[in-house]
């Protein structure tokens, strides 16, 4: 996967998202690479670098190789000029983590955000948080290829119609 910047929306997310999806080989092993691969490209969750955790929070904390902008999201789950990082660090955190443990992480990482933004709450990201949450949960159940539907039909901004293809 080519490691760089983009700025075209929702849906070249979802196209990426799709590729992924579609290359995951099938069963559980496939959907785990799905995940892994979606983490480390869009929120730059690098597993490798779990045991160490400074590297691997600040790495959390930094921008992934992969952005997206904000072009399509729903304004309503956009606090920043990257929604597709915050929201694929809960698909991942829903995938691997049972509904409390996860909701207690991003409850956890929205407070240390109050903090080391000034005291300023995000309900914008809170809310991203927990589609991401449900949509990893999904992904665990169903496997990755239902997640590009899952995002236009839940992160996409529905005040107006999408673009015609024609």
């Amino acid at each position: 996967m080519p490691h760089h910047s983009s700025t075209n929306g929702i849906d070249t997310f979802i196209e990426y998202v799709g590729r992924v999806a579609g290359r995951a080989p099938a069963g559980w092993n496939g959907t785990a690479w799905f995940v892994l691969q979606i983490g480390e490209d869009c929120a730059n969750i690098r597993t490798a670098d779990f045991w160490n955790p400074l590297t691997f929070w600040r790495q959390m904390a930094s921008a992934p190789p992969l952005r997206f902008g904000t072009d399509g999201f729903d304004p309503r789950l956009v606090d920043d000029a990257n929604p597709a990082r915050h929201y694929t660090a809960f698909v991942f955190v829903g995938f691997w983590l049972p509904q409390l443990p996860g909701l207690m992480l991003l409850v956890m990482w929205e407070i240390a955000g109050f903090f080391r933004y000034g005291g300023i709450w995000s309900q914008k990201d809170l809310a991203c948080g927990l589609v991401g949450l449900r949509h990893g949960h999904a992904v665990r159940r169903f496997g990755p290829t239902v997640l590009p539907a899952f995002i236009a039909a839940e992160l996409a901004d529905t005040r107006f119609p999408p673009k015609s293809s024609t």
